[in-house]
């Protein structure tokens, strides 16, 4: 089975602040695409990180051709061919970029969008990358979200991540048939923080994934208690299942430990592809031959981290 993303990489500042460095990555088979990119470094506004840094909002390549992205031609080479950065804001502070590149294929089902405020009737698509889902991406080109109303504008109001699953039968997901028809089952959006001083966030990023290529094999949100020590969970679906898990306070992950618990205490992406039982003190033992890697992802509300969005696969 194949995945809609291929390539997941996390760049940081450097400890001078003038360049983001390599810091993680999963990159499957694609070793040759590791090697090379383990050796960049971004400036500000360079290559596509730090286009994403200086824009301090996501960035969607559908193709790498006369882009900001730099390796296009290693890329093109072991089959890459677009890609969607996301920096990770703490009030005006920059503590990451996330960069999810896909491989286009006849048969990749799924899509990566970006929200923004048109300043008049609510969010707008601002970019998107969509496979093979070209009538669902001209449907979302047409459709605008006011504040509260279906996926992307419930986050924009609450500025939580939000997960959705059966989304042929959800009344809250706005364009359940379009979604259906092409096989589109779970949704996970998340607010992407911006670096300016206001009281809102600056997008809604939401995933949309389908049982033939799915954004990932398991979406978690996780929340941190009042004193910061530890996250609770707060939702969660299986791509299989369909069906959200409801909020467990009793499953708790303390600062530090695991993947998860790496991420509240350093506030930066965790990745890991190697997972033991250490990696993931959330589930058994049992389920840990299920999954191959996990990425931790903070959401921050101007400079207050609110959650943790846990991808696995």
């Amino acid at each position: 089975m194949h995945t809609f993303i291929r390539v997941i990489e996390i760049w940081t500042p450097s400890g001078s602040g003038e360049v983001l460095e390599f810091n993680n990555g999963c990159y499957g088979p694609l070793e040759e695409f590791k090697n090379s990119s383990m050796k960049e470094t971004f400036a500000y506004g360079e290559g596509l990180p730090g286009s994403a840094w200086k824009k301090a909002r996501p960035v969607v390549l559908k193709e790498f051709d006369n882009t900001s992205f730099l390796r296009t031609e290693v890329a093109h080479e072991v089959g890459l061919t677009s890609a969607v950065a996301i920096p990770i804001f703490s009030g005006e502070t920059l503590k990451a970029v996330i960069v999810f590149l896909c491989g286009d294929t006849n048969e990749l089902s799924g899509a990566i969008e970006v929200w923004s405020d048109d300043g008049l009737s609510g969010l707008a698509l601002i970019d998107g990358y969509y496979g093979d889902l070209e009538r669902f991406e001209w449907l979302s080109k047409s459709i605008k979200f006011p504040r509260g109303r279906g996926l992307p504008g419930k986050v924009w109001e609450t500025t939580q991540p939000l997960i959705m699953g059966d989304l042929a039968s959800s009344n809250s997901f706005l364009r359940s048939k379009a979604a259906a028809d092409k096989g589109i089952t779970t949704s996970i959006a998340i607010p992407v923080n911006s670096n300016e001083d206001i009281e809102d966030i600056g997008s809604v990023v939401t995933f949309l994934s389908s049982k033939s290529t799915p954004i990932a094999k398991r979406f978690e949100i996780w929340t941190p208690d009042e004193e910061g020590n530890s996250l609770q969970f707060e939702s969660g679906i299986i791509q299989d299942s369909e069906e959200v898990e409801a909020a467990n306070p009793k499953r708790c992950i303390q600062k530090g430990k695991g993947v998860i618990g790496e991420t509240l205490l350093s506030g930066i992406p965790v990745m890991s592809s190697e997972l033991t039982a250490d990696s993931l003190p959330e589930i058994t033992t049992a389920n840990v031959d299920d999954y191959t890697s996990l990425l931790a992802i903070p959401i921050y509300y101007q400079e207050n981290l609110n959650s943790v969005v846990a991808f696995y696969n």
